[in-house]
């Protein structure tokens, strides 16, 4: 919140920095908040570059997040008010405490999940065609402007950054290929298309993909 960077490749285990009341501890590659602090809420930013790995970060209310490469997730440093609001840019897979007096709140430009606890996947690469909401475990309600969707599990929502409204929900989604990332690896489906493979590659190895002509295998 402050302006400070902290480069957590070189940074050791143990305590490396304190907000407030809140320490911000490193512990063998995931991040950890402990603390709460009631008097000043303060963001942090957690910004995970393309050509780097997944990162995991427990939040202050006890909710983890793994952020996918190529991706940023902005939050406060101890919760307070009525609700829970994170702010996010391309990919993170979260497990949500459950606090039914704070909902959980996921935001992208105008695109907002609200949850109360439970296992989803935010997908909102930019270069992708559409935003993708995956449901594990639990519920959640994703909108759009007017619009409101409530998914089951393994249900995904799926909204074009193309058209203005619309939530298309989508039933028996392979969750193997979603959660992939997660675990370190790549799947994909028969049906996957090179341009989707290759947006992968590019933001896990930090490679430009050039096309020439057109490519419809």
């Amino acid at each position: 919140a402050d302006g400070t960077k902290i480069e957590l490749d070189s940074s050791g285990n143990g305590t490396i920095a304190l907000q407030g009341n809140v320490r911000i501890i490193k512990s063998d590659g995931e991040i950890i908040y402990a603390g709460s602090d009631a008097k000043e809420v303060s963001y942090n930013t957690l910004n995970v570059p393309r050509g780097s790995k997944p990162i995991s970060l427990m939040l202050s209310d006890g909710s983890n997040v793994w952020i996918n490469v190529g991706s940023s997730l902005t939050y406060p440093t101890a919760f307070a008010g009525k609700e829970r609001k994170v702010e996010i840019t391309g990919e993170a897979y979260f497990e949500v405490s459950h606090n039914a007096r704070m909902p959980f709140i996921v935001q992208h430009d105008n695109v907002r999940v609200s949850v109360l606890g439970t296992h989803f996947n935010v997908n909102t690469y930019e270069d992708e065609v559409a935003e993708r909401i995956t449901l594990l475990e639990g519920s959640v309600r994703v909108n759009k402007n007017m619009l409101s969707q409530l998914l089951k599990p393994g249900q995904q929502a799926s909204i074009s950054h193309n058209e203005i409204n619309d939530i298309k929900v989508l039933n028996d989604v392979n969750m193997d290929e979603v959660m992939a990332w997660k675990n370190g690896k790549f799947r994909f489906g028969e049906n996957t298309d090179i341009g989707t493979i290759m947006r992968q590659i590019s933001r896990w190895y930090n490679v430009d993909i050039e096309y020439k002509g057109s490519i419809n295998q």
